[in-house]
């Protein structure tokens, strides 16, 4: 071999060395470490994944700078196929990616192919676990279907905003119990969490849509009334629900036609996609709303007479709920409810 092919094979293999260093160090004490974390915190992985992904990528990258010449895919394919696996780099390019004094290499080729394996083995064991880890995340979150159903029936939205680790408290509880825990969530320290996620609306209501800029005017006038004074919300929420309204329709890709919100479309839309594939937060997301959103939009028995009606779009659009039953944390459930629609992926342009 020519001092020229040494001198190179020696830089390959020391790319190649220093690659698989990192493979060792990230790759399983640190995956272990991180897939540990993320089972117990239950939080997404694809964020850990991609930058796992990030991680094998540069080093490949690397090692393809200093090779001189490339190897047809058949000399590579297995060799190929179990570093795309880990890497998730596709196996057309990886096979183009080890030059052949490596390729020739019987011993040095095989201490890679052997690293490889038991790498691919510990991947693999890893996964196990992971798969095992998300079955029980789902399990957990899916106990609290309940809750969300208990907090529909006591007018309670879930929020993005919310900490839902809080709602295991509610597990088995009353609805009473429900109703004065998600009060002394939303009231506590002055409103704090309420004007926290109030804040989050505002900044996020519009992109200089022209359509939206006299509602959000409206949303900034309000909660400069309700600082001053919290009762100023009794006067407030006939317009807060009819930027709800506006909202839900704007979502659904609808609000330049004669459509309007209607509580059997909710229905329909609800029965048509709760079984469709989404993660189990987003689907309490999807339930709370939903569900929430069939019980506000219902149409009221006027007959039992204002102080009997309940509170619904319904009746307080058309003046059939007595103001003096508005309680302030009924402002705060209508405008809830405009953060959680603002905020929805799950009911973007329904036709």
């Amino acid at each position: 071999m020519s001092d020229y092919n040494v001198n190179n094979f020696r830089s390959a293999k020391q790319k190649v060395n220093e690659f698989y260093k990192s493979i060792r160090a990230f790759g399983i004490l640190e995956m272990s470490q991180q897939l540990r974390k993320y089972s117990e915190t239950f939080n997404e992985p694809s964020a850990f994944m991609k930058g796992f992904n990030d991680n094998m990528v540069v080093p490949y990258q690397k090692i393809a700078k200093c090779m001189m010449s490339t190897v047809p895919k058949s000399a590579l394919s297995d060799f190929a196929k179990v570093n795309s696996t880990l890497s998730g780099i596709p196996t057309k390019q990886i096979s183009r990616l080890f030059p052949y004094s490596i390729q020739t290499n019987p011993s040095f080729f095989k201490q890679i192919a052997e690293q490889q394996a038991h790498f691919s083995k510990k991947m693999s064991q890893l996964n196990e676990y992971f798969q095992e880890a998300q079955r029980h995340f789902d399990q957990k979150y899916r106990e609290l279907e309940p809750v969300i159903s208990c907090l529909k029936n006591c007018g309670w939205v879930i929020t993005p905003f919310i900490e839902i680790d809080e709602l295991f408290k509610l597990k088995g509880k009353s609805r009473q119990f429900c109703d004065q825990f998600m009060i002394n969530y939303y009231t506590k320290n002055n409103y704090k969490q309420f004007y926290q996620e109030y804040e989050a609306l505002l900044q996020d209501f519009t992109d200089d849509e022209e359509s939206e800029k006299g509602y959000l005017e409206q949303l900034e006038l309000m909660e400069k009334l309700v600082k001053q004074d919290f009762n100023n919300s009794k006067v407030l929420i006939s317009t807060a629900v009819s930027i709800l309204d506006f909202k839900f329709v704007d979502k659904m890709g609808s609000i330049n036609t004669n459509k309007i919100t209607s509580h059997h479309d909710i229905v329909s839309y609800f029965n048509d996609h709760k079984d469709d594939e989404r993660s189990v937060l987003d689907y309490l997301s999807f339930l709370s709303l939903l569900k929430m959103m069939d019980n506000f939009f219902q149409n009221g028995r006027f007959r039992v007479g204002v102080e009997n009606t309940e509170l619904t779009r319904h009746a307080i659009q058309h003046g059939r709920y007595d103001p003096n039953r508005f309680k302030n944390t009924d402002f705060i459930k209508v405008i809830l409810l405009i953060i959680a629609v603002r905020f929805s992926t799950d009911i973007d342009n329904i036709n």
